[in-house]
């Protein structure tokens, strides 16, 4: 990637118990157990002892899950559903490739993917091939072994947190009217006017902690 340290989850998100409310809180009591990205875009907080933000910045925590599972999920997650969904608005029957499918943020938007009725392209290397296709995917491509661009073609939505030579040849797999969704680095001008020749559109997403 052109700067790795972008697409890090350094404390974004956090869990653990309320411990007070303010004034005109009414969607969580001291006890309850939530999960979300307190801070964002600001400094993290995920480390701190007690961190203090508005009540929309988080969400119960699901029963089901630790609270290093319930961390580990709200950057990841929103990523993933707010690039595929709010974004790239995909539809039921397109087709989807996903860049490091098997990573944080590639094997949520896998199986927000399939969920949404997608055909799911992933890239990840040979020894994840199993698990990639576990969560949904309908094709795995080991990106060590072939270019991707040679192989894959009439991609509607393009969801890439690699960057890098990734951009140009994701372009290559864009169908008429395609959308890449930049998730580690800014597309410039320069850029948006490579994706117009390849007649697609491409754009960098920052996520929400909503």
């Amino acid at each position: 990637a052109e700067d790795p340290g972008r697409c890090l989850d350094l404390g974004w998100a956090g869990a653990g118990v309320v411990e007070a409310v303010g004034r005109g809180v009414t969607s969580f009591q001291a006890g309850d157990e939530v999960s979300g990205m307190p801070l964002f875009p600001h400094f993290p907080g995920g480390y701190s002892e007690y961190v203090g933000a508005p009540a929309r910045r988080f969400a119960t925590k699901p029963a089901g899950l630790t609270h290093v599972e319930a961390a580990a999920l709200p950057l990841a997650s929103l990523t993933a559903y707010q690039a595929l969904v709010d974004f790239a608005k995909i539809r039921p029957g397109q087709r989807v490739l996903i860049h490091a499918a098997a990573g944080g943020v590639g094997h949520l938007a896998v199986q927000i993917a399939k969920a949404l009725g997608a055909y799911v392209i992933g890239t990840a290397s040979a020894a994840k091939h199993e698990f990639v296709r576990g969560l949904g995917a309908d094709e795995v491509i080991d990106y060590r072994a072939v270019d991707f661009a040679e192989v894959v073609s009439d991609v509607d939505v393009v969801i890439d947190a690699i960057g890098g030579d990734y951009y140009d040849r994701s372009l290559r797999t864009l169908k008429p009217g395609g959308t890449l969704v930049a998730l580690c680095y800014d597309v410039d001008p320069e850029m948006r006017t490579r994706a117009d020749e390849h007649g697609g559109t491409a754009d960098f997403m920052l996520v929400e902690p909503d």
